[in-house]
């Protein structure tokens, strides 16, 4: 499918799916975007923590490279689209719970090539004064960047240009003998040559139907965000039960690892003590308090890689998916391009059963 002249569907108008919006329609593409939700970013992509970043993945884990090379995508749809990344901030501190263990990880982030510093307690405290009890020393990331993946994904949409249909769920795909020929909703039909599936943990569900599964899962965590008046962290924080970020209207946001469905573990009960933890490790101003406290259902495969492909013995299908999408999304968007528009496909990525 080396052509541009070609109508593609999209669906799901989260971050992937919005990047694989903008990258096709900045080629030529006829893009027709379809989402459940009202808006872009609405489903999981707004319940994200917003940390694109190379320091929280293990050097030496399956998808280091990936990463890497994901980081070189933001820097590259930064310069494409400056006025997105106004309200981003860059720069991390991670800490482990000794020193010796932050050097050393330091060292095997260096030894795969990252860009990291290491600071001690003093810069430290001068960056971030409102840290009560400074590590003893803590790792730059300088190329990471808090930002907010919901309005990033609308962003997005909003420069492709693209016709978009929210509020709208598809049912099934449209087939003619061996080809996806379009995408079919509760009351209507929408054609195309090639349809893209960027609906995260709601993929199978459509690819099930052409006899293929990917295998995706749903992995939940907890994002919980608080009220605050002043300014309290000017970089996102990542240390011993603490990994906090504070955006540029001075919310405070909290990504916590889901435990169980237990009363006591719900998102609103693990917010209420997070708070108090804040209150142990941080100087709040008076009045700080939770306003949302959810779990989000991330796209999720074993082996820690996405799922980018045709659907094999069939033509018209694609597949986008996987885990960390907010971090993912320029590089996917990018590789997928180049796959169905010139045949190149990423050795970056394992096929996975898909073509």
């Amino acid at each position: 499918m080396a052509s541009a002249k070609i109508g593609v569907i999209i669906v799901g108008a989260g971050i992937v799916g919005a990047s694989l919006a903008f990258h096709f329609a900045r080629r030529g593409v006829t893009v027709h975007v379809v989402d459940e939700n009202v808006q872009a970013g609405s489903g999981v992509t707004a319940r994200a923590f917003g940390w694109v970043n190379i320091i929280n993945v293990i050097p030496g884990a399956a998808n280091y490279g990936l990463v890497q090379q994901a980081l070189a995508d933001y820097t590259r749809l930064q310069a494409d689209l400056q006025d997105a990344f106004l309200s981003a901030r860059p720069g991390s501190l991670f800490w482990l719970k000794s020193i010796a263990e932050t050097e050393a990880f330091a060292a095997a982030h260096r030894a795969e090539g990252t860009d990291v510093e290491l600071v001690d307690a003093v810069r430290i405290a001068r960056w971030e004064p409102n840290l009560l009890e400074p590590p003893a020393c803590a790792i730059v990331s300088p190329r990471d960047l808090a930002l907010d993946p919901a309005r990033l994904a609308r962003d997005l949409i909003d420069a492709a240009g693209v016709t978009v249909t929210f509020g709208r769920t598809v049912e099934s795909l449209i087939l003619s003998r061996d080809r996806v020929r379009g995408v079919r909703l509760a009351d209507d039909t929408i054609d195309a040559d090639l349809v893209i599936l960027a609906g995260g943990t709601a993929v199978d569900r459509l690819t099930e139907s052409l006899g293929f599964r990917t295998g995706v899962e749903a992995s939940p965590a907890i994002i919980l965000r608080y009220r605050c008046a002043e300014p309290v962290a000017n970089r996102i924080l990542r240390g011993p039960g603490l990994e906090i970020r504070q955006s540029a209207d001075n919310m405070l946001h909290v990504a916590k690892g889901y435990i169980d469905d237990r009363e006591e573990n719900a998102p609103e009960r693990v917010g209420e003590r997070i708070l108090k933890i804040m209150h142990e490790r941080l100087r709040l101003p008076e009045g700080v308090s939770l306003v949302e406290a959810a779990a989000g259902y991330r796209p999720f495969f074993p082996d820690e890689m996405p799922r980018l492909g045709f659907l094999p013995g069939i033509e018209g299908a694609y597949v986008a998916v996987g885990h960390p999408g907010v971090i993912l999304a320029p590089l996917l968007g990018r590789l997928a391009a180049e796959h169905i528009l010139e045949d190149r496909r990423s050795p970056l990525i394992p096929s996975a059963g898909l073509i």
